[in-house]
């Protein structure tokens, strides 16, 4: 078995991390005045011309220097979030650790080289004292969904005379999934709210402080504030109230995301999966129970109703992945989803275009569900208002 070589294992890390040189626009503007004086020396034969000019030299040998040697010892760590929502200035940490025990590393700035679709703003350090840790904000907006990764982070410096910048590349690599953008609805699309409008009769599930539901033996780590008093004098364990959760609501959303072989996917494509994130956050936020039905180009994919912060990171990573899908029809995503599953529940149908409604059994799903509500592209600008910042041409990230 071949053994790990150090020397080799250190120079393949160094070549990872290689400091790389750039002369500022002040540096290339010094050089040139020191060329002028090194051919004014020639000429004249003056020694102070030549002194002269062999120290500005020699200030762009230890500019190069000194930023070197600070970059070469700040290590750094990124704090990244795994989600975030389309045209959201989301703020990072960089947090920049100095290794050495003398020294300090001052004038530091740290760049995202992020891909397309993302749009970054530097964090900067002025002062990083020996032994110690900073952390730098920066921040970014992404303008495209999908999932994208992050690797390359750029670390320089142009300390001291800000005549010449040391910069390195670190790999940090992260995946993140950007969410469609969030608009706004401008029509009562819901109910107030899922514990307002749930039904009368209580779950099975116990516990909750909405409901009586009955009276049972006390237990450990029940709330001594539910003990009925006057049941329990005659008692040698004490009874207390048993209350009950109502039944939540449930919201099915059915999303129509074929598009034309002929005609690539366009603005009003991505208006409408914006506006399909913007109804499960909004339902979500109101403790419905949201379900969500589309289809890809290679599959169609049912998401059964759940609620809480798990099921929205679910449905808006499933909104966040919709390809360009030329295969599967809302039919056929129709016949995906269990009748059984739309009893008493509201149905959200959305579609790019109200032709394609003709011929779909929308009187049998309307009969199994409690409530459908079946929006085309043409309806969409009564019912949501868009991000003003979202994308209107382009293609998702990938």
């Amino acid at each position: 078995m071949r053994q790990d070589d150090p020397v080799a294992d250190r120079r393949k890390r160094r070549s990872r991390a290689r400091i790389r040189f750039r002369v500022t626009l002040g540096g290339w503007l010094f050089l040139g005045v020191a060329l002028l004086i090194c051919a004014a020396a020639i000429n004249s034969q003056a020694p102070l011309l030549f002194v002269l000019f062999g120290t500005m030299i020699g200030a762009m040998h230890v500019s190069a220097v000194l930023s070197r040697r600070i970059v070469s010892s700040v290590q750094l760590r990124r704090d990244l979030p795994e989600r975030v929502w389309q045209n959201q200035t989301v703020h990072l940490g960089y947090y920049l650790s100095n290794t050495r025990r003398h020294g300090s590393a001052l004038g530091l700035s740290v760049e995202e080289l992020a891909p397309r679709g993302i749009e970054c703003a530097p964090g900067y350090c002025v002062h990083l004292a020996p032994q110690t840790v900073f952390r730098a904000g920066g921040r970014f907006a992404p303008r495209f969904r999908g999932r994208i990764r992050m690797d390359q982070v750029r670390l320089s410096t142009s300390f001291p005379f800000g005549l010449v910048i040391a910069r390195k590349r670190l790999s940090r690599p992260a995946d993140l999934v950007i969410w469609p953008a969030r608009g706004r609805l401008t029509t009562r699309l819901l109910h107030s709210g899922a514990v307002e409008t749930s039904q009368a009769a209580p779950s099975p599930a116990t516990g909750g402080q909405d409901e009586f539901f009955g009276l049972r033996e006390y237990r450990q780590g029940d709330n001594p504030r539910w003990i009925n008093w006057r049941r329990s004098a005659n008692r040698p364990v004490p009874v207390v109230r048993e209350m009950a959760r109502p039944l939540p609501e449930v919201l099915w959303v059915i999303l129509d995301t074929y598009c034309d072989p002929a005609h690539p996917p366009g603005a009003a494509r991505e208006k409408m999966i914006r506006f399909a994130a913007t109804l499960i956050d909004h339902a979500l936020g109101r403790d419905y129970q949201v379900a969500l039905a589309l289809a890809y180009a290679d599959r169609i994919e049912v998401h059964p109703p759940a609620a809480g912060q798990g099921q929205q990171c679910l449905l808006l990573d499933a909104l966040a992945d919709i390809d360009a899908n030329t295969r599967h029809r809302l039919r056929q995503t129709l016949d995906h989803v269990d009748a059984a599953a739309l009893g008493s529940a509201v149905v959200a149908v959305i579609c790019p275009d109200a032709s394609r409604l003709s011929g779909l059994p929308l009187a049998t799903l309307r009969a199994r569900c409690r409530h459908m509500t079946v929006i085309a592209g043409d309806r969409l600008e009564r019912v949501f208002d868009d991000d003003p910042l979202a994308a209107q041409e382009g293609e998702p990230c990938r």
